[in-house]
């Protein structure tokens, strides 16, 4: 984090070794890395030409020197949002601040997609927050085109579409987006995970997968968290075949979304 030369307003540089990232590798070469920075960047300009939104991070101007790339972002004073919960009262948020940052982070998932781009990265981690309590979707590395169907495994164990993790065969990343996005609503709310992966061999999966959402809820003593209402749109984000999980413009449309927008 910096201030922006000749103003007092406070930015951050994401700063890219271009021969790195050519070569698509870490720096001392010794990983390849999934990540396509040249994407990430016609991603972010993308998104400030379609005129930005306010839960999206925005990216301010780039500069290149000294064999590097750089990317300047606004600065969000709070942090990531994973910090956010870590740092409230017992590491839960009240439901009416889970709902309304959920709520802001669905909109910004929805400019996203509109402009013709899946995430396949949305977690905790890549969710700031600013001074005004404003949740902003950042780190477009594993971005994609919204009508591709990638193959590869991206994503954080948590957060992972239980299709992507199976890495067999070509899947819809918006679909694997919804799921992400359902797993972010039910931290949000109980400020537990859900799963560990979304395998068989993880014991939580393979109780969702058996019994469903509702039973787990029970079993685990969340009624007090996870209102009905809310336990109906996350069984249908939260489906394990992505065919019969609900799109995200049906995400926006449930009940438990219009009355909280």
């Amino acid at each position: 984090m910096m201030a922006a030369r000749f103003t007092t307003e406070q930015v951050v540089i994401k700063k890219i070794d271009q021969d790195a990232s050519a070569a698509r590798t870490t720096v001392q070469r010794q990983r390849v890395v999934l990540e396509d920075t040249h994407f990430e960047l016609f991603v972010n300009q993308t998104l400030r030409e379609e005129g930005g939104h306010p839960n999206v991070l925005t990216m301010q101007t780039t500069f290149a020197a000294d064999g590097y790339d750089h990317f300047v972002f606004e600065y969000c004073h709070r942090g990531a949002l994973f910090d956010v919960m870590e740092n409230a009262v017992d590491k839960q948020l009240d439901t009416m601040q889970a709902e309304r940052y959920f709520v802001q982070i669905l909109a910004g998932l929805k400019f996203i997609h509109a402009a013709g781009f899946a995430h396949r990265d949305l977690s905790l981690e890549n969710i700031l927050v600013d001074a005004n309590d404003t949740c902003k979707i950042c780190d477009f590395g594993l971005t994609v085109d919204i009508n591709s169907r990638p193959v590869d495994r991206v994503g954080k164990p948590y957060y992972i579409a239980p299709e992507v993790f199976d890495n067999v065969a070509p899947y819809d990343p918006s679909k694997a987006d919804v799921w992400s996005l359902g797993i972010i609503l039910f931290l949000l709310l109980t400020g537990v995970p859900l799963v560990n992966l979304p395998s068989k061999m993880d014991e939580s999966f393979a109780f969702l997968t058996r019994f469903g959402l509702k039973k787990l809820i029970k079993g685990w003593e969340l009624e007090d968290f996870v209102s009905d209402e809310a336990t109906n749109l996350l069984e249908k984000m939260l489906c394990i075949h992505p065919h019969q999980r609900c799109t995200l413009q049906e995400v926006a449309q449930h009940p438990y979304v219009l009355r909280r927008t």
